[in-house]
C-alpha cells in the first residue's frame, strides 16, 4: 500500500468517526485576483499568488462503478441508501456534475459488466440505475474489475469533453489479469488515454494484488483501504474530494512593456487544497511612462476555469484631463480647471511640466483668456490644478474646444500630454412652434390659436358659431375651440424630458351642405405635440398626434369612425378623417378633410413643430 492511500484511507475513515468542525474554505478562485503596481523602467517585483482550488474536480462526470457479486450486499446497501447524499454533496459543490452506473461480476455469471445508467444529470434515473443492482454471482475470489474498467475507458459511457472524468469503484476482490481480454496494463493504458481518474474504495481484498494501487497512482486517483460496508458512501465522497488537481499559470495576454512569469510552472495539489506561486513583474527598461496589463489564467488540469488574474503596472508619467464647462450667458468669466496628474505614484523627487493654451474653435481672447506657466509636484505630490478663463455670451454657436499642451517635463515622461477644454454652449439649439386652427375654408379660418405658429407660444381661442361658405358647400359650426401650450415658458431653461409644444382643436357640432349632399358631424378633436424624450445621449423629440370624430353622418346614414383615419369616396370628392402626416420636424393632425375640385375645407386642425437655428440648422430645442 502507498504512503498516500494509507493517509487517504485514514483522513476518511478519521472523518467518518471523530466529530469536529471544519474552517470554512476560501472560495475557488485566485487570490489576489487583481494586482495594482507602480513601477519604474527597468524595475521588477515578486507578488504571492494563492489558487485555491474547488472541494470537487471542477465539471466532474462520475461513474459508480460497484462489484455485485455475493459477499458485496452491505456495501450495495450502503450505496443505495446514500446515493442522494453522494450526487447531492457532489452537485453542492459544483451544480454542473453528472452522474453515470455501472456494475460488473465476473465471466461466470450471465452479465459480467452492465451499464445501469449512463452519464446524466437526472439524480432520480442515478438512483433507479443503483437500485438495479443485486448482489449474487460471482464464486471464486477474483471478478470482472479490469474488464470493467477497461469499457468505461473506451465506450461504454459518454463522458463530456470539458468535464472531470472520474470512476469511483468499489469491491473486495481484485480481477482476473488478463480480464475479457485487457491485462492490468491495457487497462491502465485505456484509462489514461481517456483521461479518467479511479477514486478505489477497497472493503476487502480489492488491493490484494496490488491492481488498485497501480490504477489510482496511474491515474492520478486515490485509493481507500479498509473502508467498513457501511461507510462506503462517505468513502466515496472524501476520495473524489482527495482527487489531485494540477494547478498551472497561463499568460493569456501581455503587454509588450512587462513581463511575467510564474513559479513553479505548475502545481499538483488534492482538490480543495492551494496551490501557492510566486510570480514575477518586470518593466522593459525601455518602457515608456503608462499604464500596461497582464493577464495570467490559472488552468486547472490544463483547462480554464475562470481563474483569472489581471496584473496592472503604472510607469511614472505626467497626463492632463479634459474639462468641459458651460459657456454662461453673462457675468463673470466661468473658470475650466484642468489637472495635470503624476501617474504611476508620488515621486521622491520634484517632477516639473510647462503649459500652455492653444486655439481649437474657441480662440482667444474672445472665447477664452490665454495661459502658460510651470506646473511644479513636490515630493507626494500626485495632481496639480491649472485654470483657464471662459468668456461666457449669449450667441446661439455649436460647441468650441481649445487645448492645454504640456511639454518639457523634467522627473517623468508625458503620457498624454493633450487637455482639451469643450465650451458648451448653453442655449437651446432649436425651437418649438405650434398652431391650432378649429376650421379653415378655403384659407377662411375661424378660432386659431397662436396664428403665427413659431414661436410656439401659450395661446387660446373660442367661436360660439361660425358658418363659412366655398362655393355652394356650406359650412356650419357651432362651439368652436383652439389653444396652444408651450412647456416651460422660460425656453432658456436647461432642455429636460417632458418640455412639449402642444396644439388642440375642437368643434362641437358642424353640418356640411351642398346640392345632394349633407354632412353632419357630432364632437370632433385633435391634438397635435412635440415633447422631448429621453434618448441614448440625451433627449430628442417626439412628434404625436391624434384626433376624434364622435360621429358621422352622410345623407342621414350614420358611419362609424372614432379615431382611426378612413377615406369616404363623395361624389364631389373625398372626405379623409383622422389624417395625420409626419414630416421634417412636423406633426399635423386633422379630424376631417374634405376635398374637392373647387375647394378644401380643413375641421379640427392642430400642428406642432421643432425648429433648428442658424448656427445649428439640423438642431432642435430638445439639446443645446
Amino acid at each position: 500500500m502507498s504512503r498516500r492511500s494509507v493517509f487517504v484511507a485514514l483522513t476518511a475513515v478519521g472523518a467518518l468517526l471523530a466529530p469536529g468542525t471544519v474552517a470554512a474554505a476560501a472560495p475557488p478562485g485566485v487570490d489576489p485576483a487583481t494586482v495594482d503596481l507602480t513601477l519604474a523602467a527597468g524595475q521588477s517585483t515578486t507578488v504571492t499568488k494563492h489558487v485555491t482550488t474547488s472541494a470537487v474536480p471542477p465539471n466532474p462526470d462520475l461513474v459508480l462503478l460497484a462489484d455485485t457479486t455475493g459477499s458485496m450486499g452491505g456495501a450495495i446497501s450502503n450505496v443505495r441508501a446514500n446515493a442522494n447524499a453522494i450526487t447531492g454533496d457532489v452537485l453542492a459543490a459544483q451544480p454542473t456534475a453528472r452522474f453515470g452506473v455501472a456494475e460488473y461480476k465476473d465471466f461466470t455469471d450471465s452479465v459480467p459488466f452492465k451499464v445501469n445508467q449512463g452519464i446524466t444529470a437526472d439524480t432520480g434515473a442515478v438512483q433507479a440505475g443503483i437500485n438495479q443492482w443485486v448482489a449474487g454471482g460471482g464464486g471464486d475470489t477474483p471478478e470482472a474489475d479490469l474488464n470493467a474498467l477497461f469499457e468505461l475507458a473506451t465506450g461504454a459511457v459518454t463522458f463530456r469533453p470539458d468535464g472531470t472524468r472520474i470512476v469511483a469503484w468499489f469491491g473486495d476482490a481484485p480481477s482476473h489479469d488478463p480480464s475479457g481480454g485487457h491485462s492490468l496494463a491495457d487497462t491502465i493504458a485505456a484509462l489514461k488515454a481517456a483521461n479518467i481518474r479511479v477514486v478505489a474504495v477497497n472493503v476487502g481484498a480489492l488491493d490484494f494484488e496490488g491492481q488498485a494501487t497501480a490504477i489510482t497512482e496511474a491515474t492520478g486517483g486515490v485509493l481507500l483501504n479498509n473502508v467498513p460496508s457501511n461507510q462506503v458512501s462517505q468513502a466515496i465522497l472524501n476520495g473524489i474530494k482527495s482527487i489531485e488537481v494540477t494547478v498551472t499559470p497561463h499568460v493569456t495576454s501581455c503587454d509588450p512593456q512587462l513581463t511575467l512569469t510564474n513559479a513553479p510552472a505548475s502545481a499538483k495539489v488534492a482538490s480543495g487544497d492551494v496551490a501557492t506561486f510566486t510570480e514575477t513583474i518586470a518593466v522593459a527598461g525601455d518602457a515608456a511612462p503608462g499604464t500596461y496589463h497582464c493577464s495570467v489564467d490559472y488552468l486547472v488540469d490544463g483547462v480554464s476555469r475562470g481563474f483569472v488574474e489581471t496584473t496592472t503596472v503604472r510607469v511614472l508619467g505626467l497626463a492632463i484631463n479634459d474639462v468641459t464647462v458651460n459657456e454662461g450667458s453673462g457675468g463673470a468669466p466661468v473658470p475650466a480647471t484642468f489637472t495635470v496628474s503624476l501617474l504611476g505614484g508620488a515621486s521622491p523627487n520634484p517632477v516639473t511640466v510647462h503649459y500652455a493654451t492653444a486655439n481649437g474653435t474657441a480662440v482667444a481672447p474672445a472665447d477664452y483668456a490665454a495661459a502658460s506657466g510651470d506646473v511644479t509636484f513636490a515630493p507626494g505630490e500626485t495632481a496639480k490644478p491649472v485654470t483657464v478663463l471662459v468668456n461666457p455670451d449669449t450667441v446661439d454657436e455649436p460647441d468650441e474646444t481649445f487645448t492645454v499642451n504640456l511639454s518639457a517635463p523634467a522627473g517623468a515622461g508625458l503620457v498624454d500630454p493633450t487637455g482639451v477644454g469643450t465650451i458648451v454652449d448653453d442655449d437651446r439649439d432649436g425651437a418649438f412652434s405650434c398652431t391650432g386652427t378649429a376650421a379653415n375654408v378655403i384659407g377662411i379660418t375661424a378660432a386659431v390659436a397662436n396664428p403665427a405658429n413659431l414661436p410656439c407660444a401659450d395661446d387660446s381661442k373660442t367661436v360660439l358659431d361660425a358658418t363659412l361658405n366655398a362655393g355652394l358647400i356650406k359650412v356650419q359650426t357651432h362651439a368652436l375651440t383652439a389653444s396652444t401650450d408651450l412647456t416651460p415658458d422660460n425656453q432658456s431653461a436647461a432642455p429636460a424630458a417632458g418640455d412639449h409644444a402642444q396644439a388642440s382643436a375642437k368643434i362641437d357640432k358642424t353640418v356640411i351642405s351642398t346640392v345632394g349632399l349633407t354632412i353632419e358631424l357630432g364632437v370632433i378633436q385633435s391634438q397635435a405635440a412635440a415633447t422631448c424624450q429621453p434618448v441614448t445621449g440625451g433627449l430628442a423629440p417626439a412628434l404625436t398626434g391624434s384626433s376624434n370624430v364622435a360621429s358621422l353622418k352622410i345623407n342621414g346614414v350614420s358611419v362609424t369612425v372614432g379615431s382611426a383615419p378612413l377615406t369616404i369616396p363623395l361624389v364631389i370628392g373625398s372626405l379623409k378623417l383622422n389624417g395625420q402626416t409626419v414630416s421634417g420636424g412636423v406633426v399635423k393632425q386633422q379630424a376631417v378633410a374634405l376635398d374637392t375640385a373647387l375647394a378644401k375645407i380643413v375641421l379640427a386642425e392642430s400642428q406642432a413643430d421643432v425648429h433648428g437655428t442658424a448656427a445649428h440648422p439640423a438642431g432642435n430645442p430638445c439639446r443645446r
